[in-house]
């Protein structure tokens, strides 16, 4: 083959080459893209852009009153439907660019608006979005969230219209409604910028706390520390210029000092440490009305911290805790906005720190089996407990009663262990010290005395072994050491099981009567001269029910229980064991007391049970209504021609009953 022919053949390969990339190509553009093929379509209007949405009303169709309300200012965003509380920018930006990107994929067009239930889409079930433009007027957008049946799917479409579309974003739940219960209400939880604070650790110069029972002032101090003198093998790594023997410069390095406040001793720097990277971050757990300072702690702030800063303002913060177990309260008064901020218990006692954070405090290190008496005295009562080998004894007062002895134990290990949780300054009132827990433990005999509740923490303020220390001891330890007269004993009455019981005796005065359970189960009543009456079975039930597990409220070994005149006596007739013996009425104060059973020993009951048993008793001894028998009326013969209730056609009357044909079943 010549060359010409050879180059012919080239060329023809190359043309068909090129036309086969062109057709390619051709049908690649005519190929639609995957959104085209989905059928998706923009449900947002073209114009609708992030920077120019001003307002966002977010709400349940089952409760439009309940809205949040998200609106522009300048730069920022706020919350105004929950005190015009600033609101987190990216958080509300990152919501509104999913919304304007929103595209769907149709699923379904109904025919009614009842249709749109099974999509949870009707004005009453939807979650609805709606986007301002402008400060006035309509929206510019109304969408209706419904269903997620997955975390794929959600079905949307646009108020007006009934036609049904995958978004693919939950909407509500990126709102922060989680679950399947429509009628939920969007909660600004999810809006709020609860940052308070951010104060790097190293540019934190001082802080002063002002708190209900004390003072302190932590100040960081400059110290200069020269460098070591570079041995003769360094000095070629020396500077240029250096001379021998010069001393180098040196470096500033600092401390942190108390220079007011504290318990005498030196803080713990761990403590102070950990302290002040608790600013670097600071975040609440809500925000709440600026308006009601008062229910706050507010009005009259308790609490208040200044941190000073290297080359900035300081910072002054308020707080307020009304009730010492629950949450704090803080604003930055410092600040020009005025925003109230609510913080968990836990965040509010690592910014004002208890005295154990920061300071070694008085503790007890004891064997709790060492310890043989404990007395306790308070305006309820005293209480003298001792230990008899492995068993506690109550010596004060002594009543026939079982003893607590689990409350105990837990009493004896709290004294063994004890820690204090805080301090008061000397100068600080603390009220009367009217408490008094006293114990022995081997050849140590300790005391501790209380006063009134602390201010800065949940506890009582204290004092160890008669120390001048104004100590704090915590509210559970405080809990588990007062025990009141009550306490050491086991105050439950009665307990039984109800369907043992085959006989009630109740004497009221000088009538008896006795509820007593008959062959066949059913209850009946036997009055003082024999006669007997129905009862109803759930009644006497309830009466049952409310005696077993009788508790008392408290203790009265100053009443004799030979000497009480009860409302009412009774005696429980159980199977297999004997009978429990109770009585129980109004005694002195109009207290209600009742006896123990098989103990000479007399409890005082809550006037709500009081209330309960005399109901039930009552209600036990009403007579079962009589079954009113109605007459049935006699059965009348069918007319002639008229069908049977069988659907056969009846017999004429008078003629007898047609016999059943040869070959037929009789």
């Amino acid at each position: 083959m010549n060359i010409k022919k050879m180059m012919v053949i080239l060329v023809v390969v190359l043309v068909v080459l090129v036309a086969l990339v062109f057709m390619k190509q051709a049908k690649k553009a005519e190929r639609p893209s995957i959104i085209e093929q989905a059928k998706f379509e923009k449900l947002i209007p073209e114009n609708l852009k992030v920077d120019n949405i001003v307002r966002v009303e977010l709400y349940t169709g089952a409760k439009t009153d309940e809205k949040v309300v998200l609106k522009k200012d300048g730069d920022k965003w706020r919350v105004s439907s929950h005190f015009n509380s600033p609101a987190k920018k990216e958080t509300v930006e990152d919501y509104l660019d999913k919304v304007v990107k929103l595209q769907g994929e149709m699923r379904a067009e109904v025919p009614t608006d009842d249709a749109l239930a099974d999509y949870n889409l009707k004005d009453d079930q939807a979650f609805h979005l709606d986007i301002f433009t402008s400060a006035e007027g309509e929206p510019a957008l109304k969408l209706l969230v419904g269903k997620s049946p997955n975390y794929q799917l959600t079905f949307v479409r646009k108020a007006g219209e009934r036609k049904i579309y995958d978004g693919g974003v939950n909407f509500r739940q990126e709102a922060g409604i989680y679950g399947d219960d429509a009628s939920k209400a969007p909660g600004p939880d999810r809006w709020l910028d609860k940052d308070i604070l951010k104060v790097e650790k190293d540019k934190i110069t001082r802080l002063a706390y002002e708190m209900p029972d004390k003072k302190l002032i932590f100040e960081r101090k400059e110290k200069e520390v020269p460098q070591e003198q570079p041995s003769g093998n360094a000095d070629e790594g020396a500077k240029e210029g250096a001379k021998e023997g010069e001393q180098q410069s040196k470096k500033k390095e600092y401390e942190w000092v108390l220079v007011q406040g504290g318990t005498g001793e030196k803080h713990k720097e761990t403590g102070l440490q950990n302290l002040l990277g608790r600013f670097a971050n600071l975040t609440a757990s809500s925000i709440v009305d600026p308006a009601k300072k008062a229910d706050w702690g507010l009005e009259s702030p308790a609490f208040k911290l200044t941190i000073s800063r290297e080359g900035e303002s300081d910072v002054v913060l308020e707080a307020g805790r009304p009730n010492p177990a629950q949450n704090g309260y803080i604003r930055v008064a410092s600040n020009s906005e005025d925003i109230v901020y609510e913080l968990s218990k836990y965040t509010f006692e690592q910014i004002f720190p208890k005295g154990q954070d920061l300071f070694d405090l008085p503790t007890l290190n004891l064997d709790k089996d060492k310890i043989q008496q404990v007395t306790i005295e308070q305006p309820e009562g005293k209480v003298v407990v001792q230990k008899e080998g492995n068993d506690w004894k109550v010596v004060e007062p002594v009543i026939d009663l079982n003893v607590q002895m689990t409350t105990l134990n837990t009493l004896a290990s709290a004294l063994a262990s004890w820690k204090a949780a805080d301090y008061a300054d000397n100068d600080v009132n603390v009220g009367e010290f009217n408490k008094t827990i006293t114990f022995k433990a081997g050849e140590e005999t300790h005391t501790f005395k209380l006063a009134e509740t602390a201010r800065s923490i949940d506890g009582i303020y204290a004092t160890l072994d008669d120390k001048p220390m104004r100590l704090v001891m915590n509210r559970i330890d405080a809990n588990k050491m007062l025990l009141k007269p009550r306490d050491v004993y086991e105050l439950k009455i009665l307990d039984f099981a109800t369907d043992k019981v085959t006989s009630l005796e109740i004497k009221e005065g000088d009538v008896a009567q006795t509820l007593k359970k008959g062959e066949g189960g059913d209850w009946i009543l036997v009055a003082q001269d024999g006669k007997e009456t129905q009862l109803v079975n759930a009644n006497v039930g309830e009466l049952l029910n409310s005696l077993s597990g009788l508790q008392g409220e408290d203790i009265r070994p100053d009443l004799d229980w030979k000497s009480f005149s009860p409302t009412y006596t009774m005696r429980i007739n159980i199977t297999d064991t004997e009978p429990l013996d109770f009585s129980i009425g109004q005694g002195p104060g109009d207290k209600i007391v009742a006896t123990v059973p098989r103990r000479k020993a007399i409890v005082q009951i809550a006037q709500d049970r009081w209330e309960q048993i005399k109901n039930a008793i009552n209600k036990a001894r009403e007579p079962k209504p009589e079954e009113t028998k109605t007459e049935q009326p006699s059965p009348q013969q069918p007319q002639e021609g008229t069908a049977s209730p069988t659907g056969t056609e009846a017999t004429p009357a008078g003629q007898p009953a047609a016999q059943p044909q040869e070959g037929t079943a009789s």
